[in-house]
């Protein structure tokens, strides 16, 4: 079974979308946000969980993966489907805004944060259905 949520992680981020700085853990605070400069900044392979409306208490792990070319991938496999969503991103005002394919939004603000990585994406928004989600990524190194 496949489960429409490309707006979850529009990011569905990427996302994004919890994780403050492991995966799982929620051991890491984050401490100041940073503004995004670039795509290239922040292009590359990003990890984490996603919190959404209405998931009776349950997280996903997402993979997220940023393009340099203003273009997103976010996968998971769930127990109740795929999650497979794509969209566009683009920086505006130091933070990342995300649109889905399927209609979700987010927009995504990156943190600094002790320890490693040193790097938290925070991404809040609104699936295509509507339900609100976050979602937090750590860079997968």
């Amino acid at each position: 079974m496949r489960a429409d949520k490309s707006g979850i992680c529009a990011l569905g981020l990427v996302i994004a979308l919890g994780l403050a700085g492991c995966a799982g853990s929620g051991s890491a605070t984050t401490t100041a946000p940073i503004a995004i400069t670039d795509l290239a900044s922040i292009a590359g392979k990003w990890v984490g969980l996603l919190e959404i409306a209405g998931s009776r208490d349950r997280d996903d792990y997402v993979e997220v993966t940023i393009a340099g070319d203003g273009t997103y991938r976010a996968a998971s496999a769930r127990t109740i489907g795929l999650l497979d969503a794509k969209g566009t991103v683009k920086v505006a005002d130091g933070k990342l805004l995300i649109q889905g394919e399927r209609g979700g939004k987010g927009t995504g603000t990156l943190f600094t944060q002790p320890g490693h990585p040193p790097r938290l994406l925070q991404v809040n928004g609104t699936a295509g259905d509507g339900r609100p989600y976050i979602v937090r990524l750590r860079p997968q190194s």
